[in-house]
């Protein structure tokens, strides 16, 4: 966990401070009509200009490739059967954890400290944000370099709908840092993936609770104890828990939220502007963001049902269980 955490954090200080600096040259008649825009940086974060988004991109591919490796490499030699039984989902999900609470620590940071410029559906749309520029790189190399080959090699992560989350969220990502580094990108690269932590740590530990329990030989040393079986568990559902309530909060609520009465909104104002010349970014943001509530909701859908399948399996045993005891 250190090594991919480090690894990831790295990347946040390895770019020198860059100064102000626009490549939409060609959206700057619709920025005229916020000319006191001020600096969107009100507070230390990492940044960069449309020249270093290459030099972030390649660094964040880099560092979260090379911390998969190593860690496959090395739970492969663990002797614990957990993880050696799965060392490259438990790599993944490790560096995965570590890049969420980066980019959400990052997202919030600089999206509760808005500019002068937010005060405009043309500065929060427009304006140049170069905290989310960088946000953009970093989830654009890490997606292409890493996590996307990564799902594609593990069975365990090669999900058609995983799959079309990650190829959207790479076009969102390179959007993000080339033609339109809004400071929605902030709020959609960045506060959201708050979720995505708990559920990080949800997914890996009901992999690893099934993993401890299908280790059955009593006389091999190395077999879990008891004991770490029922903290996997407790950690499950605990996880489960958090990550169920976040998912609801941030992503069912609040990313349709902001999305159908903030973002859209925005857009379709901006849209509506003669002087707005580079339009083709912001159509696909707004189809790219309401899809996603789609794709969002049906998760939701899913993890109903689960549940409630779940909540019947269990009552079907301790009716079973109960008839028994009662035989």
């Amino acid at each position: 966990m250190a090594l991919a955490f480090l690894g990831v954090v790295a990347i946040a200080f390895s770019m020198p401070a860059p100064a102000v600096h626009s490549h939409m040259t060609r959206i700057r008649p619709a920025l005229s009509a916020t000319q006191q825009i001020a600096p969107t940086m009100s507070i230390a974060v990492p940044t960069c200009t449309s020249a270093g988004v290459a030099t972030v991109a390649v660094a964040a591919g880099g560092i979260t490739l090379l911390s998969q490796i190593s860690l496959w490499a090395f739970f492969q030699r663990s002797k614990d059967p957990v993880l050696n039984a799965a060392p490259g989902y438990t790599a993944h999900q490790i560096i995965a954890l570590a890049l969420m609470v980066l980019v959400t620590a990052l997202g919030f940071a600089s999206w509760l400290s808005p500019p002068a410029a937010a005060a405009t559906a043309v500065g929060r749309l427009l304006a140049p944000t170069d905290s989310a520029r960088w946000l953009g790189a970093l989830l654009l190399g890490a997606l292409v370099a890493w996590d996307i080959p990564t799902c594609l090699k593990i069975g365990r992560l090669r999900k058609p709908d995983m799959l079309i989350h990650h190829f959207g969220m790479a076009a969102v990502a390179l959007i993000g840092c080339v033609w339109l580094p809004t400071r929605y990108g902030l709020y959609y690269m960045g506060v959201v993936e708050l979720s995505s932590v708990p559920l990080a740590i949800f997914s890996w530990s009901d992999v690893a609770v099934e993993l401890a329990g299908s280790a059955t030989d009593d006389d091999d040393p190395m077999k879990p104890s008891a004991a770490k079986r029922e903290a996997l568990r407790q950690l499950r559902d605990t996880s489960k828990a958090v990550a169920a309530v976040t998912f609801i909060g941030m992503r069912a609520v609040d990313f349709t939220r902001v999305t159908l009465t903030r973002f859209v909104p925005d857009a379709v104002s901006v849209l509506s502007m003669a002087s707005t010349t580079l339009r083709w970014p912001i159509y696909f943001m707004i189809v790219s963001s309401v899809s996603f509530v789609g794709l969002q909701l049906y998760w939701l859908s899913l993890f109903v049902r689960i549940s409630l399948t779940e909540r019947k399996r269990a009552k079907r045993r301790e009716a079973k269980q109960q008839k028994k005891n009662g035989g």
